[in-house]
């Protein structure tokens, strides 16, 4: 179905104003005293990008413009007179979803777990969204359940002439395009560093976007890319299926409990950066089972510590298994300065990033978010 005239220059301007600049540069210029190891580092920081790396330029315009295009004949068409769209997110990419929405004239609304900080409930602008909470013990697993029974009640909705919920879900459903638009990553990266250097790039698993998105662009621009994701030795399940795959130790037989352990999730505070357990994204498959990755850490914290040890020796784990989780790279052991400043995910891809840089190369380490989202 093709816009119309009108509708055509709403998102060619939409997709102009949603359009932001990364920044790009070395822990050492903005902090001093660091040591050189931390000081080297190069950060590609969004923290202050309305939704991050989504909005860097808006991924949610479009993926919506898609759902307007593409709506099956014989269903209700997509539109802002008859649909409030409806996504799920666990870290910062509502925001740019809601921007995108907005700007696009739709009611909407966010299915996001309950539990997290009051600030990752809180548009950048102050503007007001409707937000679903679902229980907190679920995590990532909840969000899927609750947008499928808003979308199940369309049938209802549509007897009652009421708008009907549609979601971009842009995880599951538009992941080319999600891809297609997130290389603005690798692209802003590549253009601001000019690196004569080979680049190791470390980011979160998450759902796998901005691990394709920047792998894909800076391995085809730039020679001899790595691409590391990272993970919370909470969860644990993306690592596994790469270790799986790649004949590395498996994360039961490295920590002797398996992943997604329910003590260590209730510890579990970098939100939006695990690759969730029992949830199939398609582009978390495209990253680990495609080639794309070169390595995959586990990251740990005081807190996730704490929960192992709660967890008995006797029934899950011995004694050098513990001490294996605790060589992880640990986030809560950077500078205080480094803490105060960015958020838990943020901080994670540092500590890899400290861990893994080797002489001749640049480490660039992704910064989702800052210490104000947590």
């Amino acid at each position: 179905m093709s816009l119309s005239p009108d509708r055509e220059q709403l998102f060619k301007e939409v997709t102009s104003l949603l359009h932001y600049q990364a920044e790009v540069y070395p822990l050492g210029e903005r902090f001093t005293s660091l040591p050189e190891n931390l000081a080297n580092i190069v950060v590609l920081d969004v923290t202050k990008v309305p939704g991050c790396h989504y909005g860097l330029k808006n991924v949610f315009v479009p993926i919506i413009r898609n759902l307007e295009e593409t709506r099956d004949k014989g269903r209700t068409r997509i539109a802002p007179d008859n649909a409030i769209l409806v996504e799920p997110s666990t870290g910062n990419g509502w925001t740019a979803f809601s921007d995108a929405a907005e700007a696009l004239g739709y009611e909407h609304i966010v299915v996001m777990p309950g539990g997290l900080p009051e600030a990752r409930y809180k548009h950048l602008s102050g503007r007001s969204v409707t937000i679903i909470k679902t229980p907190k013990e679920l995590y990532a697993e909840g969000m899927p359940v609750q947008v499928k029974a808003l979308v199940d009640s369309n049938l209802d909705r549509i007897r009652r002439k009421e708008k009907i919920y549609a979601s971009p879900n842009h995880a599951v459903s538009a992941g080319d395009i999600t891809v297609a638009t997130m290389v603005e990553l690798g692209k802003q990266l590549v253009d601001q560093l000019q690196p004569k250097l080979p680049l190791t790039v470390i980011a979160s698993m998450g759902n796998g976007a901005s691990v394709c998105a920047l792998g894909e662009y800076v391995k085809a621009n730039t020679k001899n890319a790595r691409m590391i994701a990272t993970e919370s030795f909470a969860y644990g399940g993306g690592y596994d299926w790469f270790a799986r795959l790649n004949h590395r130790k498996r994360y039961k037989d490295a920590y002797g409990i398996q992943p997604g352990n329910r003590t260590l999730l209730a510890e579990f505070s970098t939100y939006g950066t695990n690759a969730p357990i029992g949830i199939e994204l398609p582009l978390q498959t495209r990253a680990i089972e495609g080639g794309l990755l070169d390595d995959y850490a586990l990251f740990t914290d005081k807190q996730v510590m704490r929960g192992l040890d709660r967890i008995p020796f006797m029934f899950l784990r011995t004694w050098w298994e513990w001490y294996q989780a605790s060589l992880l790279p640990n986030y809560s052991k950077l500078p205080q300065s480094l803490i105060d400043t960015y958020g838990n995910s943020t901080l994670a891809n540092i500590a890899v990033a400290e861990r893994v840089q080797k002489p001749g190369r640049i480490t660039v380490a992704m910064a989702y978010d800052g210490r104000g989202n947590y």
